[in-house]
């Protein structure tokens, strides 16, 4: 049976602001390792990238923002003064508690939940300043976390403005690539079936407190008016077909529908019979998944 293989192993992330002595303002180093380890956190200690990311937020006094995993506040406290009102999804108590002891930032609302099985749906009907108000959503998201993070929201993009968050860079270049490259991957289609996405800009290991073994990325996700594939099914289609990416995409998908049926609905759509999943577009797959159907169990 094929395997969901999207995201590969990811080292740990996050976010927060220096004091001189390059740590977490407000955390002592036992603060610092209990917290990477509970939670998955590097903490982000660059001005100059934190004031990057707050000048690609595209916001103004009327907005809505949800900032997710503000830890210590180094993008809160910079966002909140230029919007109506910011809710920061928190995990980790003690920075809820420093969150809400700053109040002179503005209207900030804190939650303290896991962003992974966050209610979504109550967030986007209950918290706004306004009902029907659209938020902007940003978040340095942890890399052990990004994909249950992303996969929750972005079925729900359309209910926002805009999706801007940092994450491993080698998984910022899967989300924004474009097909007939390496980085065309089954997470390409699944972010980009419901938004357009934009790399925005690359952040050097040295921005962060302790150091990652590897380079991020900010990126942004724009919704679309409406998905390119709405069906549920969609999914596992996409996961089959790049389950092995190396093989042609007949060889992938005979087991489950025929070689045969696959190489004419292949034809019939313009598309070579010896292509792989990478070489196909969104829409592409979207349509040879409305031709064959959803996968069937075996």
């Amino acid at each position: 049976m094929y395997a969901n293989r999207y995201l590969s192993p990811m080292p740990k992330s996050p976010r927060y602001k220096a004091n001189k002595a390059g740590k977490a303002a407000g955390a002592s180093s036992s603060d610092d390792r209990q917290t990477r380890w509970k939670f998955g956190q590097n903490f982000l200690v660059d001005e100059n990238v934190v004031r990057g990311i707050c000048e690609d937020v595209h916001s103004n006094p009327s907005d809505w923002i949800i900032e997710i995993g503000p830890g210590a506040g180094a993008i809160t406290r910079r966002l909140a003064p230029r919007c109506r009102k910011l809710t920061a999804i928190e995990i980790d108590p003690k920075w809820v508690e420093h969150l809400n002891n700053h109040p002179q930032w503005g209207d900030i609302e804190v939650i303290e939940a896991d962003a992974t099985r966050v209610d979504w749906d109550d967030i986007l009907n209950h918290r706004a300043p306004e009902p029907g108000l659209k938020p902007l959503v940003v978040g340095n998201l942890p890399y052990n976390r990004a994909a249950p993070i992303l996969f929750g929201l972005v079925p729900r993009l359309q209910r926002c403005t805009s999706l801007q968050i940092m994450v491993q860079l080698e998984v910022a270049k899967r989300i924004c690539a474009a097909p007939h490259s390496r980085d065309f991957s089954f997470l390409t289609v699944m972010m980009q079936n419901w938004a357009t996405a934009e790399l925005l800009m690359k952040v050097s290991p040295e921005a962060f407190r302790p150091r990652p073994n590897v380079w991020s990325a900010t990126l942004r996700l724009t919704p679309r008016e409406a998905p390119i594939c709405a069906d549920p099914a969609f999914k596992p289609f996409v996961d089959l077909a790049f389950s092995q990416r190396r093989k042609k995409l007949t060889n992938v998908l005979e087991a489950f529908y025929g070689k045969a049926g696959v190489v004419r609905h292949l034809e019939e759509l313009g598309l070579r019979v010896d292509c792989r999943a990478e070489d196909l577009t969104v829409e592409e797959f979207a349509a040879l998944f409305g031709r064959l159907g959803p996968v069937q169990a075996r």
